[in-house]
């Protein structure tokens, strides 16, 4: 197929991804006698519970096509864990399940209307699908971990991700507030990517990860926040591709 002229591919608008530009270094370190130690994936190791294997062994015979709400079993299920594990006080309407948490990050700027002329807002050091997301739908991408350098500029989108893959980095409850009220001011979305909120270290209760929906960071009100989710790492589930957006109601009935 001849590409109209002046047409660019999509290729040539997305960075290289990191398992590219990191070929040259993993081939010297495979060089090395004791072999590659290799943590450029979060893949998981330990073996899917064997719960998860009886349901999905009982739920085999479906021939029929799923509901893409999910069922009301599910979305209440997931308000009912995000209330117990994280203080979260969330409707079933405020939940979508997703086929996976990176085609959902992948897509979300188009799902969103997003396009040429707006701007998102993804940290320095970062997931690089946030990226590819927003270069996907024609966005402008600016990495930035201080929103004030930002300047006059009003972005249309801007990204968390606490705990950070791939720093660690635990953003305090007053920081994420701060983050909430400064989108809300802009008219900006704020989407956090929450996939390893449990897997912090702190010892301390006030040390560990906080939900943005939670009321101390989003006053009681998901008002312009969304906060995603995925089972693959906490669960050892990254094969079976599942995961949820949890927040805003009239967002996620947009995204529906």
């Amino acid at each position: 197929m001849t590409r109209p002229a002046g047409r660019r591919s999509v290729s040539a608008r997305l960075p290289d991804f990191p398992w590219d530009r990191l070929s040259s270094a993993r081939a010297r370190a495979e060089q090395h006698p004791a072999g590659l130690v290799d943590l450029s994936m979060g893949t998981p190791v330990d073996p899917t519970p064997q719960v998860v294997r009886a349901a999905l062994a009982a739920g085999a015979d479906a021939p029929g096509y799923p509901q893409t709400v999910g069922t009301a079993e599910l979305r209440q299920a997931v308000a009912d864990w995000l209330r117990r594990r994280f203080e979260v006080a969330l409707s079933p309407d405020g939940v979508l399940p997703s086929i996976g948490l990176k085609e959902l990050v992948g897509s979300l700027a188009v799902h969103l209307g997003l396009g040429q002329g707006d701007v998102v807002v993804v940290p320095e050091l970062a997931y690089p699908t946030y990226e590819v997301g927003a270069r996907l739908a024609g966005c402008e991408v600016v990495a930035a971990d201080s929103l004030t350098a930002l300047g006059p500029r009003r972005p249309d989108l801007v990204w968390v991700n606490s705990p950070s893959n791939p720093t660690g980095r635990v953003l305090p409850a007053e920081h994420l507030a701060k983050t909430v009220a400064w989108s809300r001011e802009r008219g900006a979305l704020l989407v956090s990517d929450e996939c390893y909120l449990e897997l912090g270290w702190a010892e301390s209760d006030a040390d560990k990860p906080v939900s943005v929906l939670h009321p101390d960071v989003c006053g009681g009100t998901h008002n312009g926040v969304l906060a995603l989710h995925s089972l693959s790492k906490r669960s050892s589930m990254a094969g079976y591709r599942v995961g949820f957006v949890a927040g805003d109601g009239s967002v996620v009935a947009e995204l529906l």
